[in-house]
This record gives C-alpha cells, structure tokens and sequence, in this order.
C-alpha cells in the first residue's frame, strides 16, 4: 500500500513537472527572447506571418498571402522580438516595403507615416491634362532608339510637355538625353551637342 502511494506520487510529480516544461517552452511562432541574436526575420512582405521571431522557435509557415511589412533587421526589447525597419524617405524606398496603392501616379503608404507619389511630369494643354511617370517614361524610352542606358538625373519640362531622361552615352562634344514626350508617349535622343570639336591637323 505505501509503495503504491509513493508510485502515485511519482507520477503525480512527473505530470506537475511536464506541464510546467510545456507551459513554459516557446510555442512555433514566439517572439520571446533575451539577447538581439536570439531575433531572425521571418518571411517577406506580403507574408501573412512576416515579421520577427525566436530563431529557434519559427512559424510553421508563411501563412499565405496578406499585407504584412517584413522589416530590415530585429532586436530584443523587453523580452520580445521587435522588428526594425530603415527610414523610408520616397517613394522607390517605400515600395520595398509596402504595397503600391492602386492610382496614378501610383502611391505607397508607410502605416503611420507619409505617403509617398511616384515622380511625374504633368503638361496642359487646352482643357487637357496629360500626365506621365517616370516609370513609365523609361518604359517607353527603352522601347526607342534611347535605349536603357540610364543615368539617374532626369527632369520634367512642364512648358513642353517633355521628360529629359539624361543618357550613358558617349559622343564627342554631346551630352545626350532620352527625350519623352508625356501627350504622345514617343521618344527620341536629343544629343546636345556643343558643336565645338577639336581641330586636329
């Protein structure tokens, strides 16, 4: 009788003990932690399940697709896995992070914080408002004789209707541009050539 209650004791202890080691382990998915390292990003944007976690406690998967902002990096704040994202300053930067809002010119929102519009070039013309992106320029551009061979400086002339796409061209005395006109969406270079070429004899 006593070896039996010594038994019944024993296991008691045994389940007591079990239940505190599962009650306290991380389940998949947990966001506790101690030191920076123990954080890892997880998924991407647009993943369900994005975002920071115990490396060594994972979600099972992403979850589907949904709006979720994957962040840059992670850190350990108060015994949780916090994500940290860069500063987002425009509109190219924003979208790598959030989705691209369905208008023209396109946005992108960051929660909380500004929204941003994508670079474009408006030109009125009688009671006609026509308008272009810089995306799309280029787009058209490389569907031309201008080609892809973009620098990064670009500008709209609102007067003329027209993007200056600067190119990575060589030719003597020349400083050409992709020429994009925003009311007929055709492009040409314009050469900008100085017309003064060395003399040699």
């Amino acid at each position: 009788m006593k070896s039996m209650r010594v038994l019944l004791i024993l296991i008691l202890l045994l389940i007591i003990v079990s239940a505190i080691f599962i009650l306290s382990s991380p389940e998949a998915g947990s966001k506790e932690c101690i030191v920076d390292s123990d954080c890892v990003v997880f998924g991407e944007t647009g993943d369900c399940n994005c975002g920071c976690y115990n490396k060594d406690h994972l979600p099972s998967s992403t979850g589907g697709e949904c709006f979720c902002a994957a962040p840059t990096s992670c850190k350990c704040v108060n015994g949780k896995c916090e994500g940290v994202f860069e500063e987002i300053n425009s509109f190219e930067e924003c979208i790598k992070h959030y989705p691209v809002m369905e208008s023209y010119p396109p946005q992108c929102a960051v929660p909380g914080g500004p929204t941003f519009t994508e670079d474009s070039c408006q030109y009125e013309k009688g009671e006609n408002i026509f308008l272009l992106t810089i995306s799309d320029a280029k787009d058209i551009a490389k569907n031309s004789e201008c080609g892809d061979k973009f620098k990064e400086t670009y500008m709209c002339n609102e007067f003329t209707g027209t993007y200056w796409i600067d190119l990575e061209i060589e030719k003597e005395g020349c400083n050409p541009a992709c020429v994009v006109n925003v009311e007929t969406r055709e492009a040409e270079i314009n050469w900008r050539c100085t017309g003064i070429i060395g003399y040699v004899q």
